[in-house]
Parts: structure tokens; C-alpha cells; sequence
């Protein structure tokens, strides 16, 4: 007959026993699979579907699954601080700037402001 468990008399003879984690362990850890051999055949074996007898999937696999967390992405400044901004009384002041000269055909523009023309010109079509 056998002296009982080997692992468990190593444990207590390296005394491994008492660091208060003794009880918690991973799913499936025993002497013959450590933890990272425990999760890549729990990879390949939950990796599939569930089916009853009739082939119909009862349960869906980890990555198959339909339920959808909320994934609303809260707004950051950090974002937009590589743009321009400019406010409504400075864009509507060198439009006026804008049209006042545009009829005039001894003067032109010599710096845009670094600002889009479309935002200028008012388009009449729409």
C-alpha cells in the first residue's frame, strides 16, 4: 500500500503549507498540469459550441456570443487638442471681411487665416 498523496507530503515537507493560499488554486490544477497548460486546453476545448442531440446549439461558444456590453467610450479634451477651433462672432466677422473684399478687384487675400473657404462661402445651391 501507499503513503498517501505524494504532492500533499512534499507540500508539507518543503513547507508550502502555510501561506494562506493553500485552498485557492485554478480550475483544473493538479500534479500533472500547471495553470498555463490548464487555460490552453480550456482554449481549445471551450472553444466550440454547445449542441443538443438534434445538433441545435444550446449554448454559444465564448467568442459567439451575441450579448453586447455597453461600449459607449466617455468623451475626452484630449482629443480635440490638436484642432482649431474658432468661435461664431470671429467666423462670421471675416466672412464679412471676406465678401467686402471679394467685390473688389484691386485687392486680394494674401493670408486665409488657415481657415477652410467652404466655410466662407456661403453656398446658394443648398
Amino acid at each position: 500500500m501507499g503513503t498517501g498523496k505524494k504532492e500533499a507530503a512534499r507540500k508539507t515537507r518543503q513547507g508550502k503549507v502555510g501561506d494562506g493560499m493553500a485552498n485557492v488554486k485554478v480550475k483544473g490544477e493538479n500534479f500533472y498540469r500547471d495553470a498555463k497548460k490548464v487555460k490552453k486546453l480550456n482554449v481549445l476545448t471551450k472553444g466550440t459550441a454547445q449542441r443538443n442531440a438534434a445538433g441545435e446549439i444550446t449554448k454559444a461558444a465564448v467568442f459567439q456570443s451575441r450579448e453586447r456590453p455597453s461600449a459607449r467610450i466617455e468623451p475626452n479634451r484630449k482629443w480635440f487638442t490638436n484642432t482649431r477651433v474658432i468661435s461664431q462672432d470671429a467666423l462670421s466677422a471675416f466672412r464679412g471681411a471676406v465678401q467686402a473684399q471679394q467685390n473688389d478687384p484691386y485687392s486680394y487675400l494674401l493670408k486665409q487665416n488657415k481657415l477652410p473657404m467652404s466655410l466662407i462661402k456661403d453656398d446658394e445651391t443648398k
